[in-house]
């Protein structure tokens, strides 16, 4: 019941949390129309149930599960994929090609793994989210949560080149290459 009374201000909780959500439905989806619309039907969805929220979780670990089961599902009703890479020229910054290219390969990588290894990748590594909230939020235990990271990590490395052995290194491509958004 300690996390209740976040859903007070409504208003206070969507502008706190927005940004964030955003990127965690944009990493899912790949496309920010849609997830515009999703995270704005993923609040919807939490104002209405906000009654039946039973605060016995973080109030962004609630959201977070909406948010994620709604892009989830709109990826399987609209069947969209990622089919063609961004052009890193819209993305490039005076003196930060390099980083632009980097962001592009790391999101066609992402744009390959599933759905659900997607959201796992994007809530640990994008917002250092624990695994057993991440559990929470995927509905599934930590060890599945551990084992998708794993196997999506190995995919990511394998598909941008990387060493198996660099651990640490795809944890700081993903957070210098989607700095800002």
């Amino acid at each position: 019941m300690a996390f209740r009374s976040q859903l007070d201000d409504f208003a206070a909780l969507y502008e706190r949390t927005y940004p964030g959500l955003f990127r965690t439905v944009l990493g899912i989806c790949g496309d920010a129309a849609m997830a515009a619309d999703v995270t704005q039907d993923a609040y919807a969805q939490a104002y209405r149930q906000r009654s039946s929220f039973r605060g016995d979780v973080p109030v962004d670990a609630w959201l977070h599960r909406i948010a994620v089961n709604a892009a989830l599902t709109g990826l399987r009703r609209r069947k969209v994929r990622w089919t063609e890479p961004l052009d890193p020229v819209r993305h490039e910054q005076p003196g930060r090609a390099s980083d632009a290219s980097a962001a592009i390969d790391l999101e066609s990588a992402l744009a390959r793994l599933e759905p659900r290894q997607r959201a796992a990748v994007v809530l640990r590594y994008y917002h250092d989210i624990d695994y057993a909230t991440i559990a929470s939020i995927l509905g599934t235990s930590t060890g599945n949560v551990g084992s998708m990271l794993t196997r999506s990590l190995e995919r990511l490395r394998r598909d941008l080149g990387e060493a198996p052995t660099a651990v640490g290194s795809l944890t700081t491509t993903a957070k210098e290459a989607t700095r800002g958004r």
